[in-house]
């Protein structure tokens, strides 16, 4: 015996009506497409950003005849570095916004969009700023041959002048020790970056002159490299020195002190004195004289005798 039952025709028009409804919903949920001839332009804020930075990317698209392209209509991304969502749907006014992501690349990233039957628009970003200059301060800018320490101030800035944040500053010297330990240091948002140098009177033994260098490098991503040097002088104890020259009872001297000197005294070992750098004395007779020289800087002082024979010849 045959158990089917027809549909009723009541059933059979309520299926068919929810198979509309759910057909209706289905396209209903299609994206928008563009018309062909739609324009699209592109930007990019900021168009400059940090290995781990992002910038966000505007999309306008405008139907041939000025007016927005439907809202939801699908913006397609694209670039060549980083990353971005690949579709974004725009809004009543056409726009649509999505951000690029630098994810530690270095490079010029080209971004393009394209939507429906437009014409790809494109945008660079930089992604990962370079250095384009560094400059160095020390402070104080000379130490005692006793020792000491002096603070050191690097500012980074990029080729527009801004000043670079998370660059990476490796401070270097002739002598004596960096509290980084020669590490790198990343600047602030200001550029700066700071270390600090201790000298030990072994170190400054092993100078010669009266100066030694401090420097700064700073890399980035993109491998390039920017360094600048300053000098520190070392402010050492004069070791008093100088020459005579005669000429019947006159007499003229020159300081040949070794080391800055800031102050001079002369005794001529007539009673007579001068604190001039190079004096000239004239003696009332001719005899053999003790001249005494003293040289003075910050440090001290250091003096020097010597005995000179006037003729009057």
């Amino acid at each position: 015996m045959d158990t089917r039952r027809p549909f009723p025709p009541a059933g059979i028009a309520a299926i068919a009506a929810s198979l509309c409804l759910a057909l209706f919903a289905a396209c209903d949920k299609t994206s928008p497409v563009a018309p062909s001839g739609t324009l699209i332009t592109i930007s990019a804020n900021p168009d400059r950003i940090p290995s781990d930075g992002r910038s966000e990317i505007r999309v306008v698209a405008l139907r041939p005849n000025g007016t927005p392209v439907s809202s939801g209509t699908l913006v397609r991304f694209a670039t060549t570095l980083g990353s971005i969502p690949a579709s974004v749907p725009v809004d009543d006014r056409g726009e649509a916004r999505a951000m690029l992501e630098a994810n530690g690349q270095f490079g010029a990233a080209s971004v393009s969009a394209s939507t429906g039957g437009s014409e790809t628009a494109t945008v660079n970003v930089q992604l990962g700023l370079s250095p384009a200059s560094v400059t160095v301060q020390v402070t104080p800018n000379s130490v005692p041959e006793t020792g000491g320490q002096a603070d050191l101030l690097a500012i980074v800035r990029d080729d527009r002048g801004q000043p670079l944040d998370k660059a990476q500053v490796n401070f270097r010297s002739e002598i004596g020790t960096l509290e980084s330990g020669g590490g790198l240091i990343s600047t602030g948002a200001d550029g700066s970056a700071s270390d600090r140098l201790v000298v030990t009177p072994g170190d400054l033994d092993t100078v010669t002159g009266d100066s030694f260098q401090v420097g700064v490098d700073v890399g980035s991503g993109g491998g390039e490299l920017v360094t600048t040097n300053v000098s520190v002088s070392i402010q050492r104890l004069p070791r008093a020195d100088f020459t005579f020259n005669t000429r019947n009872l006159l007499v003229s001297f020159e300081d040949t002190t070794d080391g800055r000197t800031t102050s001079w005294l002369w005794t001529f070992g007539d009673g007579n004195t001068s604190t001039r750098q190079n004096p000239t004395h004239t003696y009332a007779e001719t005899g053999t004289y003790a001249v005494t020289f003293r040289a003075t800087n910050t440090l001290g002082s250091d003096e020097v005798t010597k005995f000179v024979q006037v003729t009057g010849q």
